[in-house]
């Protein structure tokens, strides 16, 4: 059942959220042991919350949205007395002591938290598998990557275990999980879920903070929406947290749409999902041209070479002394990369930056002729499983085929991944791009494109044992 469903018959008395969650629960046990997506389970705090939250009901209490809805959070937020570990074997004893503001949103808006899913170590891959909690696998096929870094999240809600997942993006890792899993998933715009972690000791370097974002993931557009307003609550410890914008400023759909193809890498499968999204949306009263978004290539060296200045600050000495071999293994070939032009004074740093929003100044020009970009995920269908643990030259394939999502984090944009059909047994995808604090408008966009696609999900693990 949808969350939206979920949310409105327990609203009004149909089923309790004890039935709901013991029904998620049962799934839980069903399938995630084929799958490994949630690796801590929290059942008797669930059952406990249910009952809070049907007590809510019986008073009469004004509720939350999610009030009594299961989902799941990943594992690299803080939740008060829960593992916060990153899925590094030597921060396996850690637990917050407080929550981020997006569990404490979530808990405020009633959800019933089952449990938190897994994450590639420090959040730094593709691929969701490491040395502590093991690989979790895609529903859809077990040789194919699930996405990281939310892929725990992503490989959950695709399999039912709740209605929606929590996941965070910096280049691509709540909607490249979406799209591996054939799911909805919502990149914000930073700024609109608040994002903050009690239990880091010092707050990020500037271009890591400002292009991370929260956002949610689940079976359809409506669902991910309801988890959006529920994340997207203020918190006073993001200074930077921005509310939704006036209604005149909402961007108008049906749009005119640039329809981008991003690389001639990509596979055709890629361009036919792309070309049956266009229709839709034309179908939907969108007109669509074939046009491509300013600077992009040299958005993307931008965003190679700023993370890895920000990196070296810290990030690269814990990787080399905790990261497990998966993560040693991809780090090690990407300070080989001919691509990235290093960072090595504070003049450059400084020039670079500048020249990030000089790059953004020119795509919102471009949204005001084209509001919303159709775009791909990544240049390929699916990445096999581990991907980037192969040689220097499939490493950097692994990194290139992510490409869409890195330049439009970098510009610190939304961005809503979308099923659209199914090719070779598995689910394809689109990415909806939109300007800043457009969020809104995404959903109106993705909309249309659910109501002529459907949607693929939950769906019984293949193959995995």
């Amino acid at each position: 059942m949808s969350a939206v469903d979920l949310a409105a018959g327990i609203a009004a008395g149909k089923f309790s959220s004890r039935e709901a969650t013991e029904s998620a629960l049962q799934r839980l046990d069903a399938v995630n042991h084929q799958i490994n997506a949630v690796v801590e389970q929290t059942r008797d705090e669930a059952l406990a919350a249910a009952d809070r939250a049907d007590q809510a009901v019986r008073r009469g209490d004004k509720t939350g949205v999610l009030n009594g809805v299961p989902i799941t959070i990943k594992m690299n937020v803080d939740w008060t007395g829960h593992a916060r570990n990153n899925a590094i074997r030597e921060m396996q004893g850690n637990i917050a002591d407080d929550d981020s503001p997006v569990t404490a949103n979530l808990l405020k808006s009633g959800a019933v938290i089952l449990g938190q899913t897994n994450t590639p170590a420090f959040c730094a891959r593709s691929f969701t598998s490491n040395e502590l909690y093991g690989y979790t696998l895609n529903p859809w096929d077990p040789e194919i990557t699930p996405g990281g870094s939310s892929g725990g999240g992503s490989a959950a809600v695709a399999a039912g275990i709740g209605a929606i997942a929590h996941g965070n993006d910096l280049g691509g890792s709540v909607r490249q999980p979406a799209h591996c899993c054939g799911i909805v998933g919502l990149r914000s715009t930073p700024s609109r879920i608040p994002n903050y972690n009690p239990s880091v000791a010092l707050d990020r370097p500037y271009v890591h903070q400002s292009t991370t974002s929260q956002g949610p993931m689940a079976r359809s557009v409506a669902d991910a929406y309801l988890g959006f307003r529920a994340m997207a609550q203020r918190d006073y410890r993001d200074p930077w947290w921005s509310p939704r914008l006036p209604e005149e400023d909402q961007a108008p759909f049906p749009c005119k749409v640039a329809l981008f193809y991003a690389d001639d890498e990509i596979e055709p499968e890629v361009r036919a999902s792309l070309q049956r999204a266009a229709k839709m949306l034309e179908d939907a009263g969108c007109t669509i041209e074939d046009v491509a978004p300013p600077r992009y290539d040299e958005a993307w060296g931008l965003h190679q070479s700023l993370l890895q200045a920000e990196r070296a600050t810290g990030l690269l000495k814990n990787i080399a002394t905790y990261g497990d071999t998966f993560l040693r293994t991809k780090f090690d070939f990407i300070g080989q990369w001919d691509l990235i032009e290093p960072i090595e004074t504070r003049d450059d740093y400084i020039a670079k930056v500048a020249m990030r929003t000089t790059i953004l100044r020119e795509w919102m020009k471009f949204f005001e002729t084209y509001p919303l970009i159709l775009m791909p995920n990544m240049h390929m269908q699916a990445l096999p499983r581990d991907f980037d643990q192969g040689d220097h030259a499939q490493v950097l394939r692994a990194i290139k085929a992510c490409k869409p999502h890195h330049v439009t984090a970098l510009l610190a944009l939304p961005g809503l991944s979308v099923p659209t059909g199914m090719t070779n047994g598995i689910v394809d995808g689109v990415q909806l791009v939109a300007n800043r604090m457009q969020d809104e408008f995404l959903f109106r966009a993705g909309a249309a494109i659910e109501a002529r696609a459907g949607t693929f999900t939950p769906i019984d693990p293949r193959g995995a044992t």
